[in-house]
């Protein structure tokens, strides 16, 4: 195993550390926010879904393209160079200019031989043409099994109010709770176990809340905390 590949892979399994406790095992999924290409470069990826997965496991790469997708082997060779390729993808009817931007990612990717990491983005480049791509992770939301006492408790945070009551099994003490949980509709004298999907807030407000809760479904509810 050469040295770029432990310090590659040393860098991903340290990002999926640090950004995310929870980790799918098919790997780190990331986002194109920049490039510079030799022939494309007014392509509007904001409104394009262009990614891709990087499993160091299985030394595979996948993701869009812009339209179509994508997928092929990525190794390292003896002399440190990252090699991707060859692919194999679909072969949608596509705009003129997604073909043209799908070309120049592809061929780009195909010829990058560095690499740099920096917390939430990793930039692959051709040193030899300046071409390059920008990812940002994304990071996939967590999700946890909660309980939810019968009855709210005052709290205090930034003011004064009542919070609800979770733990995270039958046996835990209760816990108060500050924030909302979007699509919960909780109901006085009433236990509850739910699964809650929780997604770290980009720019959260001084007085907000770094993470965001969402309701992801209602396992059980009961008049009764022993009936759980």
């Amino acid at each position: 195993m050469t040295n770029i590949f432990r310090v590659m892979l040393f860098l991903f399994a340290a990002a999926a550390i640090y950004a995310q406790p929870q980790v799918s095992s098919q790997g780190d999924d990331w986002r194109l926010v920049a490039y510079n290409f030799a022939r494309v470069n007014n392509y509007n990826i904001d409104d394009k879904e262009v990614t891709m997965t990087l499993d160091t496991r299985e030394g595979r790469i996948a993701g869009n393209s812009g339209c179509n997708r994508f997928m092929g082997p990525f190794r390292f060779e003896d002399s440190g160079r990252l090699a991707v390729g060859p692919f194999a993808g679909t072969l949608m009817a596509c705009p003129r200019i997604d073909n043209r931007f799908e070309a120049e990612f592809r061929e780009t990717l195909a010829n990058i031989d560095s690499f740099s990491f920096e917390t939430g983005y990793l930039t692959l480049s051709d040193k030899r043409t300046g071409r390059f791509m920008r990812f940002q992770r994304i990071v996939k939301p967590e999700r946890y099994v909660w309980y939810v006492n019968k009855e709210l408790e005052d709290c205090v945070g930034v003011v004064k109010t009542k919070c609800l009551q979770v733990k995270d099994s039958k046996e835990a003490a209760w816990q108060n709770f500050f924030g909302p949980i979007e699509g919960f509709n909780f109901r006085k004298g009433r236990f509850y176990i739910i699964e809650v999907e929780r997604t770290k807030v980009a720019n959260p407000a001084a007085d907000g809340s770094a993470y965001s809760h969402k309701l992801v479904r209602i396992i059980e509810e009961a008049k009764k905390e022993k009936d759980l």
